[in-house]
């Protein structure tokens, strides 16, 4: 896939990530077809209708319980077979990772992680599924 596709992505992933209701990691992810047109965009948050009380979005665990992920909301719009590239404003989870491969992935572009310990990059897992993670700095 051509570099420029690749940029485009990225930049569609971080102009969609400041939708994202979260209070602490607004992600956004884009999803792009072989031939560069846009498959799925999506930005992590909870369901429609579910807001968290303030007490709750204090609590990371129960947070991170209700908050659907960018990829998987990104997936969404794909039909299976259809998404090649996938970038993401942050590693993507194992989760994330397997679902993208189930789609039909093959490369998954990053920003790397501000918390590597909270959010590391699954390279051994990317091997494994036999896809691609490229870490791409800012």
């Amino acid at each position: 896939m051509k570099e420029k596709w690749i940029q485009l992505a990225l930049r569609l992933a971080e102009a969609t990530a400041p939708t994202s209701t979260d209070r602490y990691h607004k992600v956004g992810c884009a999803i792009l077809r072989k031939e560069g047109s846009v498959c799925g965009i999506g930005f992590n948050g909870q369901p429609p209708g579910v807001d968290l009380t303030e007490d709750e979005a204090l609590h990371r665990d129960f947070r991170r319980r209700l908050t659907t992920h960018a990829e998987s909301n990104a997936l969404a719009f794909c039909q299976p077979g259809d998404p090649y590239l996938l970038a993401v404003t942050l590693p993507p989870c194992d989760r994330c990772l397997v679902d993208a491969v189930r789609y039909g992935v093959k490369i998954i572009v990053c920003r790397p992680s501000p918390e590597p310990d909270t959010h590391p990059i699954p390279h051994e897992l990317a091997k494994r599924l036999k896809v691609e993670i490229r870490v791409i700095d800012r």
